[in-house]
């Protein structure tokens, strides 16, 4: 299987060497996940910019975007979709309100909801980004076919649930 390994151009000689052992298939999926999310943060840090908010920010407002279906949406539903605490989006959400980017209001059907919706204005700057995100999208996609794609999709769903049960377990004392 030697012929197989992946190739890490642009790395230094030694990270290539621990990055090749066949044995350290996992660490090197942990570090590559991690990666992954260092450069989403950064790249939701500089497009939250943009529009004049944080990265945390920017993610709760594309996350309200892509859930909401004109009605609002839940702080629950956005929590859950982040995987973060009801309370960070409760906070992010009072923040992004006072800013006039998002509205909260009391669910008409369940009085404890509340539901979150974008305001005009974060619509507005959105729309400025929607030639940025566009780019940034096909860039990470490269040549993926849609077929690949639904495949790597499906892999990283059961992987997040992997690692949320890891979480419970190291939170548990557990090995």
């Amino acid at each position: 299987m030697r012929g197989n390994r992946p190739t890490f151009e642009g790395m230094p000689n030694t990270l290539q060497h621990a990055l090749r052992n066949e044995d350290d298939v996992g660490r090197r999926l942990v570090w590559d996940l991690s990666a992954i999310g260092v450069y989403m943060m950064r790249i939701a840090d500089l497009l939250g910019r943009r529009i004049g908010v944080t990265g945390s920010q920017w993610i709760t407002i594309t996350a309200i975007d892509g859930l909401s279906d004109g009605e609002g949406v839940s702080v629950r539903d956005v929590a859950a979709l982040l995987n973060v605490d009801g309370s960070f989006v409760s906070a992010q959400s009072k923040i992004l309100e006072q800013h006039g980017l998002l509205r909260r209001v009391q669910s008409a059907g369940d009085k404890r909801l509340v539901l979150l919706s974008l305001t005009d204005l974060a619509i507005t700057r959105l729309n400025q980004l929607d030639s940025s995100k566009y780019t940034l999208e096909q860039h990470v996609r490269g040549e993926l076919e849609e077929q690949p794609l639904q495949e790597l999709s499906e892999t990283l769903i059961t992987m997040r649930r992997r690692l949320g049960r890891a979480m419970l377990l190291v939170a548990a004392g557990e090995e």
